[in-house]
Order: structure tokens, then sequence, then C-alpha cells
């Protein structure tokens, strides 16, 4: 049995993606991109080639993609191929019929339920899958089209980018790689030709986004999974910092249930509380969730933040002492 935390469809697309970026890749790069075992990478592999794709087996070298496009050779339309594969990253808003893949989604889903099932759908399963948290986001179904457009072409995207924290809007030219969620919101990973450096961006501060012919090739030594890694928020970078915190019991049964997006370690101790431990490149992200467990959650180490936080405790202590006179 699979023990991959993707379902097979999403599975394909990743594989089929990671080959198309990669001149060989082997199977255990494969598992470990899609979570899965090396075995279910076999089957999978086997049956993208019975569907048509030419990947060659390279010996010790892995698998190699022989068309680097990817061309899916079924009866699904190419846009609804790609919205059902990305429709994790697409799901705000995709099942309301405003949305400008809602379409392409919904006849897509038909079609691969009907082959799935041997029957005919039900046309109103795919309103009821609903899962975004936030409102639609009208400006990001309309930023949308353009950034998958250029992200399935490799092609630069030219935007109009407002920096919060220089309070400055700026014109850039993009090479859009990955578009990550987090927390609710999306933000694409993207070579910005302006700093030339790797950067984030948050995508509800795009102004304008327009797809140019210009085209672009992600590095074979880039990978996402360690870009990724230490980041508790995607959006900050600091020196790593190993961080350790104790939860109350209380707090502890809340925690131990979550899934992180780095790598922590936790401990169930004796007397029902919990200590976690992790490495993080954005400290200032991840107190703030800390801290949304109040009481609940103390800092053992290291002793810097722990001293930083008492100024700050005490410094709130301040704002609120004598409250209870004035308003009373």
């Amino acid at each position: 049995m699979s023990t991959s935390k993707f379902s097979r469809p999403e599975r394909l697309f990743y594989i089929m993606q990671f080959l198309s970026n990669h001149d060989t890749v082997n199977a255990g790069e494969l598992a470990d991109h899609c979570q899965a075992t090396k075995r279910t990478i076999y089957r999978d592999i086997h049956f993208l080639q019975s569907q048509g794709h030419e990947i060659q087996t390279q010996g010790r070298e892995g698998y190699k993609l022989l068309i680097p496009n990817m061309q899916v050779r079924s009866k699904l339309t190419e846009d609804e191929w790609l919205s059902l594969t990305l429709y994790p990253l697409l799901s705000s808003g995709i099942a309301s019929s405003d949305h400008p893949y809602h379409r392409h989604y919904k006849t897509g889903l038909e079609k691969v339920m009907r082959l799935a099932s041997g029957g005919a759908p039900n046309p109103a399963f795919a309103e009821r899958i609903r899962l975004h948290a936030r409102t639609q986001d009208t400006f990001q179904a309309k930023v949308m089209p353009a950034i998958i457009t250029a992200i399935s072409d490799n092609r630069c995207i030219d935007v109009r980018y407002y920096a919060m924290h220089r309070s400055e809007w700026s014109e850039r030219r993009l090479e859009p790689y990955y578009l990550v969620p987090r927390e609710g919101h999306l933000y694409l990973v993207a070579f910005c030709r302006l700093r030339n450096d790797i950067r984030v961006f948050r995508l509800n501060r795009f102004e304008d986004v327009h797809v140019t012919d210009a085209p672009f090739t992600i590095p074979q030594d880039f990978s996402i999974d360690a870009f990724l890694k230490k980041r508790w928020s995607i959006m900050e970078e600091e020196e790593p910092v190993d961080i350790t915190v104790r939860f109350s019991p209380d707090a502890a049964r809340y925690v131990d249930e979550e899934d992180f997006y780095v790598e922590t370690k936790k401990y169930n101790e004796t007397d029902g509380t919990l200590t976690l431990t992790v490495t993080v490149g954005s400290r200032k992200e991840f107190l703030r969730w800390m801290r949304s467990f109040g009481p609940d959650a103390e800092v053992l180490s290291p002793a810097s933040l722990r001293q930083a936080l008492a100024a700050e405790y005490r410094h709130m202590l301040g704002m609120y002492e004598g409250d209870d006179e004035r308003l009373w």
C-alpha cells in the first residue's frame, strides 16, 4: 500500500514536472520529492510509460524524459489537466462559476471521475469541494491565469509589485518557479532579475502581471524542498536558530496533531507537557505562532530569546497596569 501523502494525480504531475526540469532523476529522488516509497514510484513510472510518456530508463542514473514539454495524451484538454493537477493551489474560489478556471475544472473532473468509476459523475460534485478558508480574492483570480501560463510555458513575467517592508512599488521581471500555499495565502517563488536572486512574492501584492516571450529554465541544482526547509514563514529570511518550547498539557494535544512546514522534533513528557524543538530561519513568524498559545507555551532556549520575551512581556504589563481602575 502506498504511503504517499499526495493523491495519485498529484503525484503523477509532480513526477512529470520533476522529470521535465532535470536531465535524469532516480527513484529515490522522486520518492523524496513526492513523499512516497520507491515501490510506489516504480508503479507510477510504469503507468506513465503505458500512457505514452517517453520516459527512458538510464540504469543507475534513473529516468530521463525524452520529450521535456509534458504532453497529456488522454481525453482531457490541456486546460482541464492543468486545472485539475493544480487544484490544491487554485482552490481559492475555483468552485465559484466566476473563477476563470472553473469550467475547465468542472468538465475535467467529470471526465476523470467517469474514467475512474466507469459511470457518469454527479455534475454538482465540483461545487461541493470547498477547500479554501477565505472569501474569494477577485484580484487573485485575475492574475492567476497569467502566472499559471508563465509557469506552464517557462516564460518570464513582468510585474508591478508592492514591497511591504519598504512601502514602495517596483517594476520587476520574474522567472516564476513555484507556487506555494502558506496559511491561506499563495506565494510565488521566482528568480528576480532586478535583484539577481531567488525571492518570494505574495500574490495579493501584485498590481499587474504580463506574460512575456522571454524563456527561462529552472537551474538543475535548485530544490524547492531545500529552499523551504528552514522557513517557518515563507517570506522571512534570517540566520537559522534552534528554538525549544514547552507546551502545557492543554496545548500539547493541539500541537501534537499539527503538521509543520519545517522539520520538528516533539517529545511527549510524562507530566503531559510537550517539548518541541525546531530550527527556523524566520524567528519572527515562529514567535507569532507560539504567542497564540499564551501562557501555555514557554520558550526554554535559547537564553537570549527568553530574555527578549521577558522584556517584551514586562513592557506589555506596564501598558496594562492600572487599567482596572480607569475602566471602572
